[in-house]
């Protein structure tokens, strides 16, 4: 059931070819934002799954574009919409109830929270791996990889989380599901859209981080996300990774993580991916 003001919150979906599961994304953000506060980038999508959704929920805003990336797709969203706070949400992502109540009521207590994330689960209902986290940094990876904790230095970590038990700050969220306040987006700028796919997340946190906007998970609220349900080959994503990821460690100034990433990679082919 609807509780916010239309005016509150503006829910933003990037759409590409997502599938039947866009539809249950759309009505779980009508459900709690309602229809007329959830705005679809149909990012050149071909499979019906946008035209599908209208016709299962009349009411929501579509806005059509080019498959230009996700920073992109959501960009265009938050363009067209108004309210202080959006909600960027994907296509196979669904709130479970009451989470989108928990996260503005989080926003709205914290005055320098820039982004809130809700606790992102599998299916299954564990913590979903890389749903937040802390930045990337050498001495980081190289831990990792000394615990056989992370064979791929560019893709975030695969171990199980805890759930945190409380309000949590972190230096990074999912762009799965979070929430944005748009005084923070005006004062740090839009998604950077040099970032097709992977770790345009992580940069933007990083981006409000660095102007003093704080970055949050709140475990009151929660979403279910089907990662993979629409997903690419395991090789075109693990390509998207290293791209994005070689772009973030440039920004960054993180040479010697790049280093280490383009000397571990070959070696994980020749040994079959055991390195």
């Amino acid at each position: 059931m609807t509780t916010l003001g239309p005016a509150t919150v503006d829910v933003v979906i990037v759409a590409h070819n997502a599938g039947d599961l866009l539809a249950e994304a759309v009505g779980s953000a009508a459900e709690q934002a309602g229809a007329n506060g959830v705005w679809v980038v149909d990012a050149a999508s071909a499979d019906g799954s946008v035209d599908a959704a209208v016709r299962r929920l009349p009411g929501f805003h579509t806005i059509s574009a080019s498959n230009d990336g996700f920073a992109a797709g959501n960009n265009r969203g938050i363009a067209a919409t108004g309210a202080p706070f959006v909600l960027l949400l994907n296509p196979d992502a669904l709130l479970l109830p009451g989470a989108l109540d928990a996260l503005v009521a989080t926003a709205r207590a914290q005055p320098r929270a820039g982004i809130v994330g809700p606790l992102v689960l599998d299916v299954d209902g564990s913590v979903q791996a890389g749903s937040f986290g802390r930045f990337p940094t050498l001495a980081g990876v190289v831990s990792q990889r000394l615990r056989g904790a992370a064979r791929n230095p560019c893709v975030r970590t695969s171990r199980s989380l805890q759930a945190p038990s409380a309000l949590t700050s972190v230096d990074w969220v999912t762009g799965a599901a979070m929430l944005v306040r748009r005084d923070a987006i005006v004062d740090a700028g839009p998604m950077d859209e040099g970032f097709f796919l992977y770790y345009e997340d992580v940069e933007w946190c990083h981006r409000m981080r660095e102007r003093r906007w704080d970055v949050l998970v709140e475990p009151a609220a929660q979403v279910a996300h089907h990662r993979g349900a629409a997903a690419a080959s395991s090789s075109v994503v693990e390509e998207a990774y290293r791209a994005s990821f070689y772009r973030y460690c440039d920004l960054q100034g993180l040479w010697g993580l790049k280093v280490v990433a383009r000397a571990v990679l070959p070696l994980r082919r020749l040994t079959g991916g055991r390195a």
